[in-house]
């Protein structure tokens, strides 16, 4: 046998492995790039798709000479184009929008509304499908608070979580000294029942009416495997606030949950884990069973194409795709702190969408990246019809208001 001779199973093994460890820098076709917001800084959040592909919004933005912000929900229509703004607040208060669920007659809204120049309670706020506000509910607990994740349960029911008793009144990316608690309520403000949760906070929140149950995902400290680390969770309660199980994703490093999406068997979560080289954030891909048990688990680094090993590559929502695949909402780039080349692109943050097989195999990313205009990060990504995405960035350029916009890139696989 010659020594030039390779076994066809053995170069399939070679080319998958080649496939594993190197992202696929795919290019799936741009339909369209949009940018729009309020003439302070904006920073979106989340997003909804609506009926003939239009989408919503909601996010936060600055108050005119103030440190404080107010809240935002945007509606947008097929063709990037923005169709009307509402801001919610009071002036000389911290005030932000985190999460939508579109409702009967409009939308409703999960934050935090300021009740002072220091305190902020958690709020909900109920808008007509023209962006007119109805009505606001803010939640009667101690110190400060927000709802940071909303989902629909029926058309007269929806659940929520966040967290209350906090020293902050700036909602932070976790909230650490706080408690976390899940509520289910009508469509017209009314609580039905509150329950604590055994977390700090949560982050988001999936109601299955057909199963009955109510799933949250989040960040927890913890003190294991001899030291004291964050690990992702998911917690399931009955659709009477019941505890069903409670489970926990990491290791002995640092590992961040944001989002999550429900399965037909099961469910994924996303965040950013500490890589073991770089020791730097690299995305985070969890598949549990419908119980919650852990089935496989999937990093990804290097995502904009970068070589310094400062890269941060972070994750802040997922959505399962329609062939049953993944797509991540990603930012790449490096800390401020941890520059150490000023020239490089590299310190420029990157916009990314990742895109993935069922089994967490990488199957392209895209990679909007203008370091000459400024930085973009993907906050969130709507599924936009079948093999469409849209992805909502913070961008320094896309729009015309300064200093930031949202940005929206709408694209599809081909």
């Amino acid at each position: 046998m010659s020594d030039a001779y390779v076994s066809p199973m053995l170069l399939i093994c070679l080319v998958m492995m080649l496939f594993w460890y190197s992202p696929v820098f795919g290019a799936p076709e741009v339909a369209w790039i949009s940018g729009w917001g309020t003439a302070q800084e904006d920073h979106v959040f989340e997003g909804v798709s609506l009926q003939g592909r239009e989408f919503c919004v909601v996010g936060k933005c600055g108050e005119p000479h103030s440190s404080q912000t107010d809240g935002f929900v945007m509606k947008g229509d097929v063709t990037g184009k923005q169709e009307w703004q509402t801001l919610l607040g009071e002036r000389g208060c911290h005030d932000e929008a985190r999460c939508i669920v579109e409702v009967r007659n409009g939308f409703l809204i999960g934050g935090t509304a300021g009740v002072g120049r220091n305190s902020s309670k958690a709020c909900l706020w109920k808008l007509s499908s023209a962006g007119e506000i109805e009505w606001k509910k803010v939640l009667d607990h101690t110190k400060n608070g927000a709802i940071r994740g909303l989902d629909v349960v029926d058309d007269e029911s929806l659940v929520a979580t966040g967290y209350i008793q906090s020293d902050e009144n700036v909602i932070p990316f976790i909230s650490d000294e706080s408690v976390g608690i899940v509520l289910k309520l009508n469509v017209t403000g009314e609580i039905e029942w509150q329950k604590e949760l055994p977390f700090s906070q949560g982050s988001k929140i999936l109601a299955s009416q057909k199963q009955g149950t109510i799933t949250i995902c989040g960040t927890a400290w913890r003190d294991s495997l001899n030291s004291e680390h964050q690990d992702a969770f998911l917690v399931q309660f009955s659709s009477q606030g019941k505890k069903l199980f409670q489970h926990f994703y990491g290791g002995a490093a640092m590992d961040q949950c944001f989002d999550f999406d429900t399965l037909s068997d099961g469910f994924v979560l996303a965040g950013h884990t500490v890589g073991r080289e770089s020791e730097n954030w690299d995305v985070w891909l969890v598949r549990t069973d419908s119980e919650g048990k852990m089935l496989w688990q999937q990093t990804y680094d290097q995502l904009s194409g970068g070589t310094s090993k400062k890269i941060f590559d972070e994750c802040y929502g997922v959505q399962q795709t329609s062939d049953g695949g993944f797509v991540l909402a990603c930012g790449s780039g490096i800390e401020p702190d941890n520059v150490a080349d000023e020239e490089s692109s590299d310190t420029i943050w990157a916009a990314c969408l990742l895109k993935t097989d069922g089994l967490g195999l990488p199957c392209w990313t895209y990679v909007f990246h203008q370091p000459e205009s400024g930085h973009n990060a993907c906050e969130w990504v709507i599924p936009f019809g079948d093999k469409e995405y849209l992805m909502l960035l913070d961008s320094d350029h896309l729009g015309d208001a300064e200093p930031s916009n949202v940005g929206f890139i709408h694209i599809h696989d081909k």
